[in-house]
C-alpha cells in the first residue's frame, strides 16, 4: 500500500516536472516575436498571411536628390490579395540611401532594411555618433536592430559592408566582410535568431581553387527553398566567376565565367543558364564608347547575344545585330523565356529548352 501511495505520488511528481519541461522547451523553440503569426492588440498580423502582400516605396526627402548617400524613407503598405484592401501602412525613416541599390527586402514575416544615424549628407567626414545597422520590421510597423554594420564611436570602424540577403525562411542572412585585397575579405552566413557565424567564405578560399577568381564579391540571391546562395566574383563591369554554397553540407560550388559574362547578365540559378556578349566592351566613358563604335562598324564587328549554362557549358546563339557594342539588355521572365531588346526598341522573348 506503501508501495502504491509512493508510485502515485513520484507519478504526480512526473506529471508536474513534465508538464514544467514541457512549458520550458515550448518556450524556447517559440520563435523571436518578429517571426511569429500571433496576432497583436491592434489585430494586425507580425506575419503576412496567404491572403496578403506587402510592397514598399522609397522615397527621398528632396534635399540633395542627386547624391549618393542622400536622406529619404521608406514606404511600406500591406494589402488583402483578394479585395485590394489597404491593410495597413507605415514608414521606416533613416534608410542607409534612397539611391542604394539594395536598402530594402520584404519576407514573409519581415521588412529587413539598412538605417542610418547621425549622418550629415553635407560631410564627407562623419561626426562621432555616426552608424549604420540592419533593422526588421513586423508588418505592425514596429521595428528593432538586428546588426550593426558600421560605427564611429571616434573612429570609424566597418564590421560589414552595407550590403545583405535574407534567406526565403529568414532563417539566415548573408553579409560581407571587410574589402577586396584585406586578409579577411569573406562572405558571412549568420544565424539570423542567434547572430551567430555558420559559414564564411574568404576570398583567398575562392581565388585557392580558381586563380581566376580575383575581384570583389556580388550577391546574386537564395534559391526558392533556401538550400544554395549564389554569388559572383567580378573586376569592374566584368564577371570572373560564379560560385553556389549549399546550406546543407556547406560546399561550394565554383563556375568559371564566359567570355561576355557582365555584371548586367542575369544568372537563372535555376537552370543555370547565363545571357552573355562575347567581345562585349565597357567602357565608362561615353565619348570612348561611340569612338570603339565607329571603329567597330568599320571591321564589321557585330554584336551577338548568347545563352550560356555554367552547369553544362553549353552555348546557344539567341540574337545578332550590325550594331557593336549594342547591350541586349537580358530579363528573365520565368525560367524558360529571357526577353531582351533590339537597337530599334523591340523587344522579343527567346523560349529556352530546359533540358
Amino acid at each position: 500500500m506503501i508501495i502504491k501511495k509512493i508510485t502515485i505520488i513520484f507519478i504526480i511528481i512526473l506529471t508536474i516536472l513534465g508538464g514544467g519541461i514541457y512549458a520550458f522547451i515550448k518556450e524556447k523553440i517559440i520563435l523571436p516575436k518578429f517571426i511569429t503569426n500571433q496576432k497583436n492588440k491592434t489585430g494586425y498580423l507580425f506575419c503576412l498571411s496567404e491572403d496578403e502582400q506587402a510592397e514598399f516605396k522609397i522615397n527621398h526627402l528632396g534635399e540633395y536628390p542627386s547624391v549618393e548617400y542622400d536622406k529619404g524613407f521608406v514606404e511600406v503598405v500591406v494589402k488583402e490579395l483578394s479585395s485590394d484592401k489597404e491593410i495597413i501602412r507605415f514608414k521606416i525613416n533613416n534608410i542607409i540611401s534612397p539611391s542604394h541599390y539594395h536598402p530594402v527586402e520584404i519576407h514573409q514575416c519581415g521588412v529587413y532594411v539598412i538605417r542610418t544615424f547621425n549622418y550629415d549628407p553635407k560631410k564627407t567626414k562623419q561626426e562621432p555618433g555616426y552608424k549604420n545597422e540592419l533593422w526588421i520590421y513586423n508588418y505592425n510597423g514596429r521595428g528593432e536592430p538586428l546588426i550593426l554594420l558600421a560605427e564611429k564611436p571616434k573612429e570609424f570602424i566597418s564590421y560589414y559592408s552595407p550590403d545583405f540577403r535574407v534567406s526565403p525562411a529568414e532563417s539566415y542572412i548573408v553579409l560581407e566582410k571587410g574589402y577586396s585585397g584585406k586578409d579577411d575579405y569573406s562572405l558571412v552566413i549568420k544565424n539570423l535568431n542567434t547572430k551567430e557565424d555558420i559559414f564564411t567564405l574568404p576570398s583567398k578560399e575562392l581565388q585557392r581553387m580558381n586563380s581566376n577568381f580575383i575581384g570583389v564579391f556580388d550577391m546574386l540571391e537564395w534559391s526558392e527553398d533556401g538550400q544554395y546562395f549564389w554569388g559572383s566574383v567580378s573586376d569592374g563591369a566584368y564577371v570572373n566567376g560564379y560560385f553556389r554554397i549549399d546550406t546543407q553540407n556547406w560546399k561550394t560550388d565554383i563556375y568559371k565565367a564566359p567570355d561576355g559574362a557582365m555584371g548586367g547578365s542575369p544568372l537563372n540559378i535555376n537552370t543555370g543558364y547565363l545571357p552573355v556578349q562575347p567581345g562585349q566592351v565597357w567602357t565608362g566613358d561615353y565619348q570612348l564608347t561611340e569612338d570603339l563604335k565607329k571603329q567597330y562598324k568599320k571591321e564589321g564587328k557585330k554584336s551577338q547575344l548568347y545563352l550560356y549554362n555554367l552547369f553544362t557549358k553549353e552555348k546557344t546563339l539567341v540574337e545578332t545585330t550590325d550594331e557593336p557594342l549594342f547591350w541586349f539588355k537580358p530579363k528573365w521572365l520565368s525560367d524558360t523565356q529571357l526577353e531582351y531588346e533590339l537597337p530599334t526598341g523591340e523587344k522579343k522573348v527567346y523560349e529556352v529548352i530546359v533540358k
